[in-house]
């Protein structure tokens, strides 16, 4: 089976960029036209425009506390291989991990911020003994896309 999630990103950057734009469009009529002056709670367009660009960098906030990272699973083979890497403007570290079958042992899912990060940990058995894998965001992917990865993981899990 294989997971890859390059359209939801593109969806995601191409609705960050749209709702940039209405902002930035919003926020500029506002302060050269004269459109509202005084009518709304006897705010100017100055007030208004910077409680618009307070909403603007909240939801930015937001989206950038949910870290969604682009992923791409597949378990044909021998192996298991989880590329991801963070859709953030400023990041461009590309991780993968690539396990032997024989060698996976189980994962952790774990919820952050109520429930809006969701991270799964893989753990191998090393020579060492059992090791963990950084935690890899799967807050981009869909109930569906994740149940198909877990229900996968689930099989290959060393009893």
């Amino acid at each position: 089976m294989i997971i890859n999630i390059r359209r939801t990103i593109l969806r995601k950057n191409v609705r960050a960029f749209i709702l940039a734009l209405v902002f930035v469009t919003f926020i500029v009529v506002l302060l050269i036209t004269n459109i509202v002056e005084d009518v709304l709670f006897g705010l100017t367009s100055y007030h208004l425009a910077i409680i618009i660009a307070c909403i603007y960098i909240v939801i930015v906030l937001f989206n950038s506390l949910r870290q969604y990272n682009y992923i791409y699973f597949s378990d044909e083979g021998d192996t298991i291989i989880l590329r991801y890497f963070p859709t953030g403007v400023f990041t461009n570290r590309k991780n993968s991990i690539e396990i032997g079958k024989k060698n996976f042992v189980d994962y952790e899912r774990k919820k952050w911020l109520f429930g809006f990060r969701e991270k799964i940990i893989i753990l191998v058995n090393t020579p060492r003994g059992i090791a963990k894998y950084p935690p890899v965001s799967f807050t981009a992917l869909s109930k569906t896309e994740k149940q198909k990865i877990y229900q996968a993981l689930d099989k290959l899990k060393k009893k």
